[in-house]
Order: structure tokens, then C-alpha cells, then sequence
């Protein structure tokens, strides 16, 4: 049945409900950037035609044309960013996410000039292959500087995973421990909200505040590549757990004058939760962008589609940048409903926030 505009805008309500205030331990002091440039280095769209969008407060820089016509921006299902924070006259890399083969990361940045050991910080959001499986490769070549810290937001993260929910489903990999270690990252795995590279911040755990519960296609594995010890107390003693993406992390920045950026890179908590988890650890209610997948493909429906758009106008969004696994059903609803506020992401483009 599909939702009438009367349920939507009361899932709409719904999601503004006030959040009971956090712990004094998970709220933080969130730096302001002047200045924030975020680079797509993995997604499924490519291309290099698009026109530069030049306003006041953002600039869209498309793909650049590689020098050599032998080479091409790769796309993949999968998703990667780099965000540039810029105040006082210092800046500081951090990578979000590293798609799922290293061949098109390390391709992609190599076309873009983008050097592994120039990356301060990273933070992965969560344990799918598709935002982890490039992270391997990207470290075997050693470039990356010893002690850069890597922000993962449980011991669930390093759980082995079945793709889907059955548990004779096929494997959908595990991060590599060792690997991390070998590379010498400061491996920094907390539920709380961290400040990163004195920047930006992780959203820690995101709680259901809104009317999203999505589902995640999905399952992990207690115990195998991870410890047991560490892991949820309601699920230690499985075997087998459909994820819930209780670890999931949103990476969110602060700029001056401007508000929220806040990147929800798969969003399998909701992309609503996630932004309001940033605006509660922040104390910053005004969201200047959304950016990232929002999980708004199967097994999600149409109308958990349109209901979180509703929910999203709500929040009221000067830019929304879906990409990944946002879906077409969402992506064309909002285009149409906010035409002016919603860019596609593609893979090479830079966009340019905090711009005066």
C-alpha cells in the first residue's frame, strides 16, 4: 500500500521528536572549518562532462579529463571519499570509505593526484566489503605514514560477513586485522563520538530517533575474525546474527557560517538517524549538506523511499548529494521535489563548501 502525503508528513513529525540529551561523554566540541572540499573517489556513476555549478556558498568542480586517453575514472558499487578541511591556515586529508577493489581507489586517486601518505586521517564506516575492500591494497603499498588513525565504530566491524540473511548464505569477506597492524595505523575502534584530525567528527552509535529502520541484506558471524568478548552481549553467545549495523559511524564537519556536512556513507541506521546523531553530539541544528548512500534500495521499499524524503525536506538541507546506494527512487523523487538543492555524485568531482 502506498503512503498517503498525510502518513508521510507525520513520519515527517515523527522524526523531529526531541532526542533525550546525551551523555556529557558523548557530546564534543566540534571544530569549525572555513573551508571543506569533498572529492568522490568511489561510486557507481562516472563521467566527464558535467558543467562546473558555481553559488555562494558551494562550488562543483567536475571530473577532470585525464592527460592520457588510455585512462578512465573507474566506477564500482562501492563508495569512497576524501574530505579536505581547511581553517587557519592549515588543511587535513581524511579518507572516508575505500570502495571495493583497490585497483579502482588507487586508480581513481592517481588520476585525481591524490597521494596515499598526504591521508591524516581515515575513518570506515562500517564492515561491508564494498566500503572496506580496497583498504587492504591501499595499505600494501606503504605509503601510507605510520600512526595515521582509523576510526571503526565497533569490534562488529571485524566480524566475518554472509552476504544475505540466511545462514548458508555465500561469504562477504572480512577486514583484514593484521593488515592494519602491519601498516602501523593507529586503529582507534570506539561506539563514542571522536574527533578526527581536528577537523571533523565520527557520529559514534546512531540510535533510532526517527521512523527509519531500515534493513540490512546482510549477516555476521560472532566470533570468527572477531572477538566475541567485545562484541554486543545479546549477541556473543550466537553464531549467526542478521546485522542490525549497530556499529555504523557517520562522518560529519562543522563550517563556518554554513552548518552540518554530514556524510552517511551507506547509511544502514538511516540517513535521518545519522544526521540527527550529528546534530545532537555537535549541538548544531542547522544541516548545510547530506552527502553519501542512503540505503534506499531493496530490500527498502518505494515508500520507505518517499518517507524518508519527506523526513529529509524536514530537516531542510541547503545541498543533498545521494550516491552509492541511495537508489533512483529516491534520487528522482528528490530532484524533482528539490531541484535546487540536490547534485548527483560522480565520481572525480569535487564539491566545494564554506566558499565565500
Amino acid at each position: 500500500m502506498e503512503l498517503t502525503r498525510r502518513s508521510l508528513l507525520a513520519l515527517a513529525g515523527a522524526s523531529l521528536v526531541p532526542v533525550a540529551p546525551l551523555r556529557a561523554s558523548n557530546r564534543i566540541s566540534v571544530p569549525l572549518v572555513e573551508r571543506l572540499e569533498l572529492t568522490v573517489l568511489i561510486d557507481s556513476t562516472t563521467g566527464v562532462f558535467g558543467l562546473p555549478i558555481s553559488r555562494p556558498d558551494l562550488h562543483v568542480m567536475p571530473p577532470p579529463l585525464t592527460t592520457d586517453y588510455r585512462t578512465a575514472f573507474a566506477g564500482q558499487w562501492g563508495y569512497s571519499m576524501l574530505a579536505a578541511a581547511f581553517a587557519g591556515g592549515k588543511s587535513h586529508n581524511i579518507l572516508i570509505d575505500f570502495g571495493y577493489t583497490p585497483a579502482a581507489l588507487l586508480n581513481n586517486m592517481l588520476l585525481l593526484g591524490i597521494a596515499p601518505e598526504t591521508i591524516d586521517a581515515m575513518v570506515l564506516s562500517h564492515g561491508h566489503y564494498d566500503h572496506f575492500g580496497g583498504l587492504d591494497g591501499f595499505l600494501t603499498g606503504g605509503k601510507v605514514r605510520h600512526g595515521t588513525p582509523l576510526f571503526i565504530g565497533g569490534e562488529e566491524a571485524f566480524c566475518e560477513r554472509i552476504r544475505g540473511t540466511a545462514p548458508d548464505g555465500p561469504s562477504f569477506g572480512a577486514i583484514d586485522r593484521p593488515s592494519i597492524r602491519k601498516a602501523g595505523l593507529d586503529l582507534v575502534v570506539s561506539g563514542d563520538p571522536k574527533l578526527v584530525a581536528g577537523s571533523g567528527f565520527t557520529t559514534g552509535k546512531i540510535p533510532f530517533v526517527s521512523a527509519e529502520h531500515p534493513r540490512v541484506p546482510t549477516a555476521m558471524l560472532p566470533g570468527q575474525n572477531c572477538d566475541r568478548a567485545l562484541v554486543d552481549p545479546a549477541k556473543r553467545g550466537k553464531t549467526f546474527v542478521v546485522d542490525d549495523a549497530e556499529h555504523e559511524l557517520g562522518t560529519a564537519f562543522n563550517v563556518a557560517g554554513r552548518g552540518l556536512v554530514v556524510i552517511g556513507s551507506c547509511s544502514h541506521r538511516g540517513i535521518i538517524n545519522t544526521v540527527r546523531r550529528a546534530q545532537a553530539v555537535s549541538g548544531i541544528d542547522k544541516v548545510h549538506a547530506i552527502v553519501g548512500g542512503f540505503h534506499l534500495i531493496p530490500p527498502q521499499t518505494r515508500d520507505q523511499a518517499l518517507a524518508t524524503l519527506t523526513m529529509m525536506q524536514a530537516l531542510a538541507p541547503d545541498y543533498v548529494i545521494p550516491g552509492h546506494c541511495s537508489g533512483e527512487v529516491f534520487i528522482s523523487a528528490a530532484m524533482a521535489a528539490m531541484p535546487e538543492r540536490v547534485i548527483r555524485s560522480v565520481v572525480g568531482t569535487r564539491y566545494i563548501f564554506g566558499i565565500a
